[in-house]
Formats: structure tokens, sequence, C-alpha cells
């Protein structure tokens, strides 16, 4: 498959399914976020090196493919993801995050006020991660004032996992 299709060089892109959009459309604008998060979420995991994070991190990326297919699909087509057994996010992937949190909080560490980042460089992509993460977080919720969501999965496990990399974050290196 051609990289170069020029199918996106008037501004258009195409959704799951084929539905033709603007590239500037509140939908592409929430699942270009989520990408972006990933790309910040392999930095932080280039940084962890072989550290047990490292492969949570990916499970996290892999995990965010399915939430950018789910998002990448227009309400009128939503059902075609059941149709064709496309994997969706559920509350075993929500309850992983909250388990961790719930770890991390266990031994003392948790939210003690706003920091400055960039002690580590693990530490400051995390940090990257989060605040990626929370810019992801606005533009779903934008998307959702312009059209319902299908389900309201998206943007609790954004939020939790925006919570689960801050606390990475100022925990990562007592590990």
């Amino acid at each position: 498959m051609k990289i170069s299709t020029k199918t996106g060089d008037k501004a258009q892109t195409s959704l799951a399914f084929g539905r033709r959009v603007s590239k500037a459309s509140q939908r592409v604008k929430a699942y270009g976020a989520v990408d972006a998060l990933s790309a910040h979420i392999a930095l932080a995991r280039a940084f962890a090196g072989q550290k047990p994070i490292s492969e949570f991190l990916l499970n996290i990326q892999q995990k965010l493919v399915f939430l950018m297919t789910e998002l990448a699909t227009d309400n009128a087509d939503y059902h075609l993801l059941a149709e064709k057994k496309v994997p969706l996010l559920g509350g075993d992937d929500l309850a992983e995050i909250e388990r961790r949190i719930d770890e991390i909080e266990s031994r003392g560490d948790g939210f003690t006020g706003w920091k400055h980042p960039g002690e580590t460089p693990l530490e400051a992509a995390l940090d990257l991660a989060r605040a990626s993460c929370r810019a992801a977080e606005r533009e779903i919720a934008e998307l959702a004032l312009s059209e319902p969501l299908p389900r309201d999965f998206i943007p609790a496990y954004i939020n939790r996992l925006s919570d689960l990399l801050y606390l990475y974050s100022i925990t990562v290196e007592k590990q």
C-alpha cells in the first residue's frame, strides 16, 4: 500500500469504513490527539528501557489503536465495528488502570500538589504523555459536544489514563 495516495491533498481524509470528512473535523482532531498521545507514550517507553513500566506502556499504545479506531468511526457507521469484529476497549481495560492507580496510592505515593516536570528524561517524557493525554481528553470532550459518543467509556478511560501517567511520573524513579 502506498503512503502517498494524494486523496488528502484537498484537506479531506477518510474515516474508518471510508466516509470522507474534512481534516479539520472534530472527530479527526480527537483521534489525532490520541495518536499524539501514543507518540508521547512511545517517547516515555524509549526512556524507560527495560524497566517494568516499558511493557505496560507498550500495552497502552496497543490499546490506543483500538480507541483511535472507535473515534475514527462515524456514529452512522458504528455498528460496523461489531460486524467487522473490531476489538473495543472495555471494563477490564479501565479496571487495570484503576488497579495500578490504587497500587501506587497504597504505597503512599499520590498527588501532593503540582510539580515541575523533568527531573529525569523518563519523568519528563511521562509528564509530556500526561499533558498530551489531557489534550486528547479535551478534544474528545469537544467531539462529544458536537455529536454524542456511542459510549461513555472513552472519556472515562482517557481521564484515568492521564491520572496514571501523572502517578507514574512522580514514582517511576522510585521503582
